[in-house]
């Protein structure tokens, strides 16, 4: 799947762990999330269109609902509370990377 990014600040994290402003400044040094984000990156290049993570179960790919509607997202770790939210484009086979947030506003 061809992946777009919404700014250079969460490109520039998400494929060489580095950043400048929050939140992403104090997540880079979080090692765990580093990896778990590199495994889900691979992923999402290597399916064909959205549907295709649903074969996935560990990374929970949903539809999202109420003010974030029109986004999805997928769990980056098997026991984390971070998610990586995007919106769908072009019928499912590019996705435009929006946010690394933290589930249900866990700190």
């Amino acid at each position: 799947m061809n992946i777009e990014y919404d700014n250079e600040e969460i490109e520039s994290f998400i494929k060489h762990g580095l950043a400048e402003s929050q939140p992403y400044r104090k997540w880079k040094s979080n090692k765990e999330l580093r990896v778990n984000l590199d495994k889900v990156m691979v992923i999402l290049q290597r399916v064909e269109n959205c549907d295709g993570l649903r074969c996935y179960k560990s990374l929970n790919y949903e539809p999202l609902k109420y003010d974030r509607k029109g986004r999805s997202s997928v769990r980056i770790g098997y026991k984390t509370k971070f998610r990586l939210e995007f919106e769908e484009l072009d019928y499912g086979i590019k996705i435009k990377v929006i946010e690394i947030s933290e589930h249900y506003g866990d700190k």
